[in-house]
């Protein structure tokens, strides 16, 4: 399958990385689920120690500076828990598995009491590396500039609610659009079964390399999303009177957008490793998660 590579085997010298949601309900159990699957098959793995403290376990702790190699990053949560796991092995190029206790879990491999069977498979060498295309942004003001990174998208919004923003777009420096509305959403494919969706975007593999332009409730009668090739590049400036915006980076940072900044999207050269297992599909998992199932059909 485009996109993705067939791992043979596992290094049992490098350690799993287990990263919960400390606040969800039933993690503590599954950590201690998944940790004595880990021990029992020799396979040396460790928290970060805010976490094993916020947990209040007796298990193998360590900063990612003095652990060592680090060789699979196991999430436990939900999306959210997935994008931090993210961030946090940024340039590492680890792969990431998350095991769902969230409500949608559309980043994960599998639910929670799925966890066993999927540990089994992962080590038995039965799951596939799919290479997800993040999103890149700079802000430029003033002589200065700040670069962010997403998976998912990033956002251009309002910071007044009750007021509409005017943003004129430009691709590969040629003007393209004036959108006014709420803001825009800048999403990779993976990211458009995440906000873009909820704005009316289209839903895309993650195996294509693109970028999604969605207008979140534009008032205007052209406001279609789009789809750009992964090599454009969207220049993005404020018309009118100077207007507070902010810059939202995979819902989980917020910034607000220096006035008269520039902000130029594009698509990145860099990959995240998301672990799948052999049997999984984009498609089954869009009707899984979205649709309801054939007759019958058990949505476990």
């Amino acid at each position: 399958m485009v996109g993705k590579t067939q791992l043979l085997g596992n290094d049992h010298r490098k350690k799993v990385l287990i990263i919960p949601h400390v606040r969800k309900p039933g993690v503590k159990e599954l950590v201690l689920e998944v940790s004595n699957w880990l021990e029992r098959h020799g396979a040396p793995y460790f928290l970060l120690e805010r976490d094993a403290a916020t947990l209040g376990l007796d298990l193998p702790f360590a900063s990612l500076d003095s652990a060592g190699e680090i060789g699979l990053v196991i999430a436990l949560g939900g999306d959210g828990t997935m994008l931090h796991a993210i961030d946090l092995m940024r340039g590492m190029d680890v792969p990431v598995v998350g095991i769902n206790i969230g409500k949608l879990g559309f980043l994960t491999a599998v639910d929670a009491h799925h966890s066993v069977s999927a540990l089994d498979d992962i080590f038995a060498g039965k799951y596939v590396i799919s290479e997800r295309m993040p999103v890149g942004c700079t802000v430029s003001s003033t002589g200065e500039s700040s670069v962010y990174r997403a998976l998912n998208e990033i956002v251009v919004g309002k910071l007044i609610r009750e007021r509409l923003i005017h943003i004129s777009t430009y691709v590969n420096g040629l003007f393209f659009m004036r959108y006014s509305g709420d803001g825009l959403i800048f999403a990779s494919s993976t990211g458009s079964t995440a906000y873009s969706l909820s704005a009316g975007g289209p839903i895309v593999t993650p195996d294509l390399r693109c970028l999604l332009l969605t207008p979140i409730c534009a008032h205007m009668l052209f406001a279609r999303p789009m789809v750009l090739d992964a090599t454009d590049r969207v220049m993005v400036t404020v018309e009118g009177a100077p207007e507070r915006l902010s810059l939202s980076v995979d819902g989980r940072l917020d910034v607000e957008i220096p006035s008269g900044a520039a902000i130029e999207f594009y698509a990145l050269e860099e990959t995240v490793k998301i672990m799948e297992l052999v049997d999984a599909s984009f498609y089954g998992t869009v009707r899984r998660k979205f649709m309801r199932p054939p007759a019958g059909e058990d949505m476990s």
